[in-house]
């Protein structure tokens, strides 16, 4: 067997990568047998800010430094590209306090209207169905109008689908500074949680940063005061329970000699102005507290995501901030540059995936870098 023959054959490989490109050179070893080498070229999302969360637009790759696995990178390429952004709307709700739709839809056309007007966007929203509101457009007054009339509602919250549809939405578009902007309190009640780690892992892979503004510190909030089984109410008529139970629950009130009977004060309270609420619905209650366990668990997992991916996640406690943070989330999202970089360490031909840690990061004072942490390199035989 002569060295061009095995050349010819090792060239007549083919191998495709889910969001990477390389290039495959043959070299020979002593007894002849062919090494493939394989270089991939990675493209990040690099968003650059200041402290007022303003773009800056003056970076170049000497400014920047990637370190990938503990070893620096050197950067091939970096650019400015239109953003493509998904807004990914959870409609979907049973037992919330916070989350609506109107919530949501102010929320979206803040987030909208703060884009560049060279920004691509689609709309979907999720709960009992998957939908796609507006398709891959530039003209946001359209899609302001569709959030108008297309949002619906429904009870269930079908989020590692949502997850997998916002893949193929992408697909039509190019694979440089891609965006998914979640308002979601990232429930699920669907999928298992084999499905639930599927999807995040296919996100993560499918190099879309992601960004999240999240119900959950809200609902947690307001499901710690549904949950108390003695609560101060708005002043209006509240259901009496029984006399009896009422003052079997005064008597587990401890009384202090010279002081202010707590019972009495309580007694008239809830008597003659309906302030004071017993809650005696023990099924209700245990309900909204393993739901404030849910919204705990979903936190860490949004959080996580958008950590993983370069993104932004946001929690806030306040209606006003949730409005601001939409803001801040679209100049972020006109914040980024295209760098590519080629891994010094390439991946293995006998792996199918490979993941990696990657960090980026500025030595320019004033600078806030956010990037991806994972790039998860694939490769299939053909």
């Amino acid at each position: 067997m002569n060295n061009s023959f095995n050349i010819a054959k090792c060239i007549g490989l083919i191998f495709t990568f889910s969001f990477l490109t390389f290039a495959q050179t043959p070299t020979l070893t002593p007894t002849d047998e062919p090494i493939k080498i394989f270089t991939e070229e990675v493209h990040l999302n690099v968003s650059a800010q200041n402290n007022d969360g303003k773009f800056v637009p003056t970076l170049k790759a000497d400014d920047l430094l990637i370190v990938e696995e503990g070893t620096p990178q050197t950067i091939t390429s970096m650019k400015r590209v239109p953003a493509n952004v998904l807004l990914l709307l959870d409609t979907g709700s049973e037992l919330n306090f916070i989350k609506s739709l109107k919530m949501t839809r102010v929320t979206a056309k803040l987030f909208l209207h703060s884009l560049l007007p060279e920004d691509t966007i689609s709309v979907m929203q999720y709960y009992d169905k998957i939908e796609t509101i507006a398709d891959w457009t530039q003209d946001f007054n359209l899609v302001s109008t569709k959030l108008d009339t297309k949002l619906f509602s429904g009870k269930r919250t079908r989020f590692s689908d949502a997850l997998n549809a916002a893949i193929e939405q992408f697909k039509t578009r190019p694979l440089e500074n891609r965006h998914l902007v979640l308002i979601t309190d990232g429930l699920e009640n669907t999928a298992n949680e084999s499905a639930q780690i599927n999807a995040l892992q296919n996100i993560v892979a499918a190099n879309i940063t992601v960004h999240v503004l999240s119900y959950t510190t809200f609902e947690q909030e307001q499901a710690k005061k549904a949950s108390r089984r003695l609560k101060l109410g708005d002043g209006k008529t509240k259901d009496r329970v029984p006399d009896e139970v009422l003052e079997s629950i005064l008597q587990m009130i401890p009384e202090v000699p010279g002081k202010v009977s707590m019972r009495e004060t309580m007694r008239s309270m809830y008597k003659s102005q309906g302030i004071l609420v017993f809650d005696l619905d023990n099924e209700r209650r245990k309900l909204i507290q393993k739901k404030q366990d849910d919204w705990q668990k979903s936190q860490e997992k949004l959080k996580n995501l958008a950590e993983d991916t370069g993104g932004i996640f946001q929690a806030p406690e306040e209606f006003e901030t949730m409005f601001r943070l939409a803001i801040r989330v679209a100049n972020a999202v006109d914040s980024n540059y295209i760098v590519t970089y080629t891994p010094t360490k390439p991946i293995a031909d006998t792996k199918n995936f490979e993941q990696r840690k990657v960090r980026v990061s500025s030595h320019c004072d004033g600078v806030e870098i956010r990037s991806r942490h994972k790039v998860i390199l694939n490769s299939k035989l053909p």
